[in-house]
């Protein structure tokens, strides 16, 4: 009976220090995934073991298992290595609680290597000292580094910086290129000298990443000002800011734009307009023209836009204008309207949509008999239909309101006559 119960002691005397040590080691696991949620925002992609390079600053779970199972929450020290922690005994706390004791038997450079390379690393130093194990590393957290952002940046100087941030993210982070800033020619600078250019313009039309590199620890980014540039106005999108103009007839508002744009060797028409975010449903597509040495150059923007091959898809020049104005049309709204008239044109308004512009319907207004007139057709208006350029709203008068006129009229006439006849009889 006393070799049992001393054989019972002996099993808890272990076994509590292991217990205690997965407790710990999931803990510290959970607080850590709490610290990685912030690093996760930033990611395109879940990490790639073999793709990953480890710097100071990242922190590791190393993961010991089959012929001994424990692991450890480890940083990367400033001279790029990882402890190699070795448990040894375990100590009670004041509660009573066994918490594993580590000595640290050796540091392993890993800095440079990926994930991968790394875990092969630890493997062959843990073998030394266990045998039969397997040895795994889990990233935890990524560290934070500093990228220069110089050269024509709304907030040049230094910027913190993820592993997975690329050159697109930082500069967002230091408030965007200035007005006349090259968006296509963006140097990236690694250990002094030209690691890559990158082109944020192709970037964001093809989303091709080669030419938006990832950042490392150290980088200078420098952005330089345009070598030759244009300016974009009038109806399009735009990506250099913007106004709403209030229209002149109406309370709406036109979105017209006016920036200055990168312009690279050989680009035509058709490829600033994208540039520009694209042209606004109320472009007038035939009045475009560019400005060039005092001399305006008219364009057809539809037969550009419809085939580039068109010879009004001009090759642009250095400081070049490009015009696209406004459509000027009118919808006219008559009848039993509070304010009949002229209204300016909106693409995709309904009939209804011009009657309310138009200060609404009067009392004896016939909306079932509702018409428009676009050129020598009539439209009927029930079923509210979209207006274009040019259409005449009609809006009739009840019928029955026109004969309760004149019967009102009447009512009073008689009235008036039997107070007349009263009055002459007495």
């Amino acid at each position: 009976m006393k070799r049992v119960l001393f054989s019972l002691i002996i099993m808890i005397i272990f076994a509590i220090p292991l217990l205690v040590s997965a407790q710990t080691d999931q803990s510290s696991i959970s607080s850590t995934d709490i610290d990685m949620s912030a690093d996760i925002s930033v990611l395109e992609k879940p990490i790639i073991s073999e793709e990953y390079v480890l710097m100071p600053g990242d922190k590791l779970l190393i993961t010991i298992t089959e012929a001994t199972n424990y692991s450890y929450t480890t940083g990367i020290t400033y001279e790029g290595k990882v402890m190699i922690r070795i448990p040894v005994t375990s100590m009670p706390t004041a509660q009573g609680v066994y918490v594993p004791q580590y000595d640290i038997v050796d540091a392993v450079p890993v800095h440079g290597l990926t994930l991968k390379s790394a875990k092969d690393s630890l493997h062959y130093v843990f073998v030394k000292y266990f045998r039969n194990i397997k040895v795994d590393i889990t990233l935890l957290g990524m560290r934070q580094f500093t990228v220069f952002v110089v050269g024509e940046i709304k907030r040049p100087g230094m910027v913190r910086a993820y592993p997975v941030d690329r050159v697109s993210t930082v500069i967002k982070r230091a408030w965007g290129i200035t007005t006349v800033g090259s968006r296509s020619k963006i140097e990236l600078k690694r250990k002094g000298e030209l690691y890559k250019v990158a082109n944020l313009e192709e970037f964001e039309k093809t989303g091709n990443t080669e030419i938006n590199p990832y950042v490392q620890d150290g980088d200078l980014i420098l952005v330089r000002r345009m070598e030759k540039s244009i300016i974009i106005k009038g109806a399009v999108f735009g990506k250099r800011g913007y106004e709403l103009r209030v229209a002149e007839l109406t309370a709406a508002r036109e979105r017209t734009s006016e920036g200055l744009y990168e312009l690279e060797q050989g680009e035509r028409v058709s490829d600033v307009i994208l540039k520009a975010g694209g042209i606004t449903p109320w472009a007038n597509m035939q009045s475009v023209y560019i400005e060039r040495d005092s001399v305006k150059i008219r364009i057809n923007l539809t037969n550009v836009l419809r085939n580039e091959n068109d010879e009004d898809n001009i090759v642009l020049e250095d400081g070049d204008v490009l015009v696209i104005p406004s459509l000027n049309a009118i919808v006219y709204v008559q009848g039993q309207v509070v304010n009949p008239g002229a209204l300016t044109f909106q693409p995709m308004l309904r009939a209804s949509d011009y009657i309310g512009l138009a200060g609404g319907p009067m009392g004896d207004a016939h909306m079932s008999g509702l018409s428009i007139y676009r050129d020598k057709k009539k439209i009927s208006g029930k079923n509210d239909p979209v207006i274009e350029q040019g259409d005449r709203i009609m809006v009739p008068r009840q019928t029955f309101k026109f004969w309760q006129d004149y019967v009102e009229i009447g009512a009073v006439f008689a009235s008036l006559l039997i107070a007349y006849l009263t009055l002459t009889a007495k």
